[in-house]
Parts: C-alpha cells; structure tokens; sequence
C-alpha cells in the first residue's frame, strides 16, 4: 500500500491508502484546505474543533447534493411519464380523469 503525505492547516499526515486513491485523497486535502481558509482565522478553535467545523460543512454540501440529485431523477421519471401519456394521447386511446 502507498503511504501519501497529505498538508492540511499547514500539518502533515502520512496516510495509507490503496493503490490508485492518490488523486482522489489530493482533491480532498484540496477541498478541505479550502473550507478552512474559507472559515479564516479561527485562532480559538482547536484543530479538533476546526475539522468537525470542515466535517459537518462538507457533510451539509453532500446532503444538499444528493437531495438535488434526487429530486432530479424523480423529475426525470415524470417527464417520462408525461411522455408516455403524451403518446397515449396522441394514438387516440381514450383517457378519462379521474375525480
């Protein structure tokens, strides 16, 4: 397994991680470096402090995305729906509303 020295907040830690994750734990040393410039100088939050702060921001960023993704595959699924009726419609088939 490669070892990988990752710097965030200006520490290093050497990691292990599986071959071919490299890319991918730089990104994220990328993205958490930023969310913590992002909070600036928070000189009276201890470093644990600092990165539950980064944990619970990114974790919020996530549950919003992945909220949007769902709603936009359930919309996906009705403009389908809306498509088949369309054609239904279209091919002279007799719909009735329902009350």
């Amino acid at each position: 397994m490669p070892l990988l020295t990752l710097t965030i907040d200006k520490s290093n830690y050497t990691i292990e991680c599986e071959e071919g994750e490299e890319t991918l734990l730089r990104e994220a040393e990328k993205i958490i470096n930023k969310k913590i410039s992002e909070l600036g100088e928070t000189a009276s939050l201890t470093k644990t402090k600092k990165f539950l702060m980064i944990s619970l921001l990114l974790a919020s960023e996530l549950s919003s995305k992945q909220k949007k993704t769902e709603s936009s595959i359930q919309f996906e699924k009705i403009e389908k729906e809306l498509e088949i009726l369309e054609g239904l419609i279209g091919k002279g088939f007799n719909v009735k509303k329902r009350n």
